[in-house]
């Protein structure tokens, strides 16, 4: 048997935005479909977030969630200036004794985003990058898909509500629908 294996190193360029929104409505809004979606999921519990959990697609077609994009395009462009669609988008609430385990999104081919509904909470850990990214209501975070993160522990009694999305680079050449 004949083989060649070649391994090597790569740097590869990554990134951590964030920015805050100041809709209230809007972020009222989320919160409430999250709350409602998570009520009856099948995968509470079940994934890297040990809480409850709306379910991977479960917000793609929200109109709340459509408009958030709307406010945030501009920055989207700033990390990712290629054509791109959000391939997942779903909710977390995280309460008392519930975390978010270690993970990246290295299946995603554009970026990842977090959106805070809720503060208090422990924050976002990347550790990557050794940085850990405070909770406040309308703050956002774009991230690069291999990037690891977690949710430490809830040590109060509180309620943290997220949304998070992956975003997927467009490839005009697919056809998906045909197989080709």
């Amino acid at each position: 048997m004949n083989y060649n294996l070649l391994v090597r190193d790569l740097n590869v360029e990554t990134f951590i935005l964030h920015g805050k929104i100041n809709d209230k409505e809007l972020i009222e809004n989320l919160k409430n479909t999250v709350r409602e979606k998570a009520k009856d999921s099948t995968l509470n519990y079940k994934t890297n977030v040990k809480g409850l959990f709306t379910g991977f697609r479960s917000l793609i077609n929200d109109k709340y969630f459509i408009k958030f994009l709307e406010l945030i395009k501009n920055e989207m462009k700033l990390v990712y200036n290629s054509p791109f669609i959000i391939k997942d988008a779903w909710g977390n609430i995280c309460k008392e004794n519930d975390e978010v385990l270690i993970h990246d999104h290295i299946e995603t081919t554009a970026f990842c985003s977090i959106l805070y509904l809720t503060d208090g909470g422990p924050g976002t850990y990347f550790s990557n990058y050794d940085l850990n990214v405070d909770e406040e209501i309308g703050k956002f975070v774009l991230f690069s898909p291999i990037l690891k993160h977690k949710v430490s522990k809830l040590d109060k009694n509180i309620e943290r509500i997220t949304i998070a999305f992956n975003a997927d680079q467009e490839k005009n050449w697919v056809n998906y629908e045909n197989g080709v």
